[in-house]
């Protein structure tokens, strides 16, 4: 058993081992844990992110489209206005005579 003060230095030494491999253990437990909820963060935050480039998309293309139909009506009023404005000339015109 216990007999010289080496045997209780031993005894102490392994004591010290044994926590040590149990903090150790502990420790790593706990980096892989905060690990996975790192890689479950990524992964919750690349999907918004892909559903906000989604999005975007689509309000380009909405956008991209109503400029389109904005130029075709732009055109037409356009060409309204200058036919309104043929015909004022053309009344005054023959008002005069």
């Amino acid at each position: 058993m216990i007999t010289t003060s080496k045997d209780v230095l031993l005894l102490a030494i392994a004591g010290s081992i044994v926590l040590f491999t149990l903090f150790v253990c502990w420790a790593t437990y706990y980096v892989i844990v905060m690990l996975k909820n790192v890689s479950k963060m990524t992964i919750s935050v690349r999907e918004k992110l892909e559903t906000v480039d989604k999005i975007l998309k689509l309000v380009k293309e909405k956008l991209e489209k109503g400029s389109n139909h904005m130029a075709i009506v732009a055109d037409s009023m356009i060409k309204l206005v200058g036919l309104v404005m043929e015909k004022q000339g053309k009344s005054k015109t023959k008002k005069k005579k």
